[in-house]
């Protein structure tokens, strides 16, 4: 009984998503329907992972500078953005580690359902990996604090992460060959709709306990073949393993590097217990844009 409730849960995200991007009545649904399921953080026990490795890249890959400039250091909680007529907000974190005369690393890293700009950092602790990594790192806000998945309704977040590119990418020195995304459950199945989308701008994507969503519809169109790192809990009672593996193969199928982490006894939390922030950056840092 329990492993037949567990395996419809990716057909039930996909409908609160799609019924998030309604609005209206769907609200009350969602928030109820969350609060039965809300997750909670695990605890950080080191335990053995599942892991396939993409191929290392053999040569070098010179930085791409943007040239943007006048950014500071620091920590810019409420960033604004007017996109068309709605208002966006978005938490970026430029650390003093990085030189703002070089070319720099931009990772963009999108929360989860029912989640923000200012949790995610809380949980994933990217922010302390940024300082210590010295990359620029901001969290989009969803409005109403989730993210469309599929593409017809997803124009406003994908306008949104245009305007926020082109605001980075023309305040901060970016490195355009390495412009990343990383995504946690509805942050994940996001990702896979941007990267699909802008597949000339991402070098890489990480997805955290998310799916492909309808971007298994088709192949994602353009030259390059972002690497895909999937990490997905084999014990996740929100977004079950299916969807992970589901991911990985798909990805494989259409001639992209894959790397995938399979976490045994882990559900639906940040995996710090295979230290997944240093695995993220790893694979990022193998896989700048060809």
């Amino acid at each position: 009984m329990h492993q037949r409730t567990q395996v419809r849960w990716p057909v039930l995200l996909l409908v609160i998503l799609a019924l998030a991007s309604a609005g209206g009545r769907a609200k009350s649904f969602l928030r109820s329907t969350w609060a039965a399921v809300a997750p909670q953080q695990a605890a950080a026990a080191e335990v053995p992972g599942i892991e396939t490795k993409a191929d290392e890249p053999q040569s070098e890959v010179k930085p791409r500078p943007s040239g943007g400039q006048g950014g500071g250091q620091g920590v810019f909680a409420e960033g604004k953005l007017e996109v068309g007529d709605k208002k966006r907000e978005y938490r970026l974190i430029v650390p003093k580690s990085v030189d703002l005369t070089k070319p720099t690393p931009l990772v963009f890293a999108f929360h989860g359902l029912f989640d923000s700009k200012n949790l995610m950092p809380m949980y994933s602790q990217l922010d302390k990996l940024a300082e210590e990594k010295g990359f620029i790192l901001v969290f989009p806000n969803g409005l109403n604090r989730h993210w469309s998945i599929i593409p017809a309704l997803a124009k406003d977040d994908i306008a949104f992460f245009d305007a926020l590119y082109a605001r980075l990418t023309a305040e901060y020195n970016v490195d355009l060959n390495r412009v990343y995304l990383t995504g946690m459950s509805n942050g994940a199945y996001f990702s896979n709709l941007i990267a699909s989308q802008r597949t000339e701008i991402i070098a890489a994507i990480a997805t955290h306990s998310g799916g492909i969503g309808f971007v298994a519809a088709k192949p994602p169109e353009g030259k390059h073949k972002y690497p895909v790192l999937v990490v997905h809990g084999v014990d996740d009672s929100i977004v079950n393993i299916d969807e992970g593996r589901k991911q990985r193969d798909l990805y494989l199928k259409w001639g992209h590097k894959v790397e995938y982490v399979e976490v045994p006894g882990h559900n639906h939390f940040w995996a710090h217990k295979v230290d997944v922030n240093h695995k993220i950056w790893d694979f990022f840092v193998a896989h700048p844009k060809r």
